[in-house]
């Protein structure tokens, strides 16, 4: 007998929490506006679930805004935040008037409640307004017959964003050269005046973006006026910046390197291959090229199993070589993070003792694997020859061959003996300290069982950096001035630099298999995991169907009575479970509404927005062991789907994604373990509370 799911008032509980932001604000106007988009929500969301409740054998949208606490229980809780409510309202009514010309005189500066405030009211601007920024938004490379251009004296990591009106350098601590992204920062609605994408400071591969520190805090006016860090390097600097260019441009672009002794660092989200391997990179690139592949985001996946990351490399390579590379050409597989610093340090170690300088270094890889935050930390490392005391501008542009655009680049540091026994030296005083950190959080991790503990976290260190000298008085007084600062460029035709050879970083392209270019900027936010993954474990009947969000769905045709499957996607995106004769109405009539989160914004958005499409008859066969993943089913860039089948039996499954994208069947699993981090059963339910990341020892 299935759960039966209470009929639950969204629209209490969502009023609930509308006013009690909303009541802050004195401008009586615009909380009336946002209590009627709030009730409008509800109702809405109430009216379906009344409808389609009988269909729905599970949903996570569901169980997430259950009465957890009982009825009683949830009475007086709304009764205490209803006094808190009104307590608060006296309050505010009771502030004395002030004269309107103050307002033109002072602006007040944005705290979390006015920001969440005007969210509210912006939200039918932002149902209105979809656009595809992976789609249309990708650089057109020109191309020339002279490829030979002068160096760019006027490019500055960190110099370049006072070239911005609203820029304050005296706030700024200059530690990345794409700015400091925020991704809990919301998208805005303003469209940048090159491209058009709109503005945010989530993610630098994503157009439209923005550093933090020139897009927090500004006002729409301000906004309107401004261009994307993209379009700003372009139009300013002739400088292909995190770009994403059409297929065509790309196989060209890499086509060029063919004849070159390089060696190409391939670059691969973990949680997206194959689908973030380019298709017959192998012959674009040459079928005897050197190639050092590296998964990035190892840290967003959870820990099944005490040798998961050998089994997670093991699956990349086999991935890779399946996508046409030969196995005498992989010198080495890395796994890392980029953003935590896991792994980098092994790598730069890698790349000096298989590589050295023997010829030039190019980061290769496909839109989102994380190449520009690699590229950066890079940067820092022992690999770029240039010390941070010397400049402040590391990085310099050349032109790409063939073409008009010009690449960012940095030139490596020459491996000699005894500079390498000095890296090694350092690393072996600080891998006692890491040993005992390790040790000290793996301890914390299994006495309080907290996710954090479990990250994984690497240091970038610097072996040759000098000690930094005091370069001014920090208890001086001084005054800003509109004079430019001076600019500390790096001239590779220096005699230092002009026999260097040279790290790369290349643009970006989305892989035919990948879905992200047909989503909004606001839906790869949610598609796109930036925390841990957490496993989610779900009962199968035959005949039901899992629908994760609005971009995949798994119908389990024929087999065992029963089987387990684990979901591996974002936390973000909600599953629904139903029969699989309900599920093409119930996926038609909860698109675009939060049962299914992505997509979601106005009818013309839900219109345009490609319906799933089948690929048909996916066999699984099972294994002798017990409680072990057979194999991922792969739903493109949304996730995958692990399937547990009872010994020696057969299963016939059909996968639905956009336009068939990235349907896939990886065997064996990339966490066959993944069962053991499951919770307990739901009671009366179709799914398993959510586990931890990480198995116990």
């Amino acid at each position: 007998m299935l759960r039966s799911f209470p009929t639950f008032d969204l629209l209490k509980w969502k009023s609930v929490a509308g006013l009690r932001y909303c009541q802050f604000n004195p401008n009586r106007r615009l909380v009336n506006q946002s209590k009627t988009l709030i009730s409008t929500d509800a109702n809405n969301t109430d009216t379906l679930y009344s409808k389609w409740k009988d269909k729905l054998l599970y949903s996570s949208f569901v169980e997430k805004h259950q009465l957890k606490l009982g009825y009683k229980q949830n009475k007086i809780l709304e009764s205490k935040l209803k006094k808190y409510e009104q307590n608060e309202f006296k309050k505010t009514s009771a502030v004395k008037p002030f004269a309107l010309v103050l307002k033109q005189l002072h602006t007040p500066p944005r705290d979390e409640r006015s920001e969440c405030y005007e969210s509210c009211v912006e939200i039918a601007d932002r149902r209105s307004t979809h656009q595809l920024p992976y789609q249309h938004l990708t650089l057109q490379v020109k191309t020339h017959q002279n490829s030979i251009q002068e160096p760019n004296e006027k490019l500055s990591t960190g110099e370049w964003m006072s070239d911005f009106e609203y820029y304050d350098e005296t706030e700024e601590n200059v530690t990345s050269f794409y700015g400091t992204p925020d991704p809990n920062e919301p998208a805005s609605t303003i469209p940048c005046g090159g491209c058009g994408a709109l503005l945010h400071c989530i993610e630098p591969s994503i157009p439209g973006y923005l550093p933090g520190q020139l897009f927090k805090g500004k006002s729409k006016e301000q906004l309107l006026t401004t261009n994307c860090q993209r379009c700003h390097f372009l139009k300013h600097y002739n400088v292909a910046v995190n770009v994403t260019v059409s297929a065509n441009d790309y196989i060209g672009i890499l086509s060029s390197i063919k004849t070159k002794k390089a060696l190409a660092v391939l670059l691969v989200d973990v949680l997206d291959f194959p689908c973030s391997i380019w298709p017959g990179l192998s012959e674009i690139l040459g079928v005897q090229r050197p190639i050092i592949v590296v998964g990035n985001k190892v840290d967003l996946l959870p820990q099944d199993s005490a040798g998961y990351l050998e089994n997670v490399r093991q699956c990349l390579t086999r991935s890779v070589i399946e996508s046409g590379f030969s196995r005498n050409n992989i010198k080495h597989v890395s796994l890392i993070s980029a953003s935590t610093g896991y792994g980098v340090e092994e790598l730069i170690t890698k790349i000096h003792n298989v590589w050295g300088t023997r010829g030039d270094v190019y980061l290769v890889g496909c839109t989102n694997v994380g190449k520009s935050t690699l590229f950066n930390a890079l940067l820092r490392s022992d690999l770029c020859k240039v010390q941070a005391t010397d400049l402040i501008q590391k990085a310099t542009a050349s032109p790409w061959p063939g073409t008009t655009i010009r690449m960012l680049k940095f030139p490596i540091l020459r491996p000699s003996d005894h500079r390498l026994f000095l890296r090694m030296k350092r690393l072996q005083q600080e891998r006692y300290i890491k040993q005992a950190n390790e040790k000290l959080r793996r301890e914390q991790k299994n006495a309080t069982k907290d996710s954090k503990q479990a990250t994984l976290l690497g240091h970038i260190g610097l072996t040759f950096e000098k000690e930094k000298g005091e370069l001014f008085d920090h208890f001086s007084v001084t005054q800003r001035s509109d004079a430019p600062l001076p600019i500390f460029t790096l001239n590779e035709k220096n005699e230092k630099y002009i026999n260097s050879k040279w790290c790369y970083d290349t643009p970006g392209v989305v892989q035919p298999d990948q879905i992200l270019d047909l989503l909004t900027t606001e839906e790869i936010v949610l598609t796109v995991p930036k925390q841990t993954i957490r496993p989610r474990i779900y009962l199968l009947k035959r005949g039901m169907t899992l629908l994760l969000g609005g971009l995949g769905r798994l119908d389990f045709v024929d087999g065992p009575d029963s089987i387990r499957v684990i979901l591996y996607a974002s936390n973000m995106l909600p599953t629904i479970i139903c029969q699989t004769l309900d599920a093409p109405a119930l996926y038609e009539a909860l698109l675009g509404t939060e049962f299914l989160a992505v997509p979601f914004g106005s009818q013309e958005r839900l219109e345009k927005f490609p319906g799933l499409e089948c690929v048909p008859n996916i066999l699984v066969h099972g294994t002798l062991e017990k409680h072990l993943t057979v194999c991922d089913i792969l739903l493109s860039s949304a996730g995958w789907i692990g399937v547990n089948l009872p010994k020696n039996s057969e299963a016939i499954f059909h996968a639905w994604t956009p336009k068939k994208r990235g349907v896939y069947i990886r065997q064996p699993a990339l966490l066959p373990n993944g069962l053991a981090l499951r919770g307990k059963r739901i009671r009366r339910s179709l799914a398993y509370r959510t586990g931890t990341i990480f198995k116990s020892r």
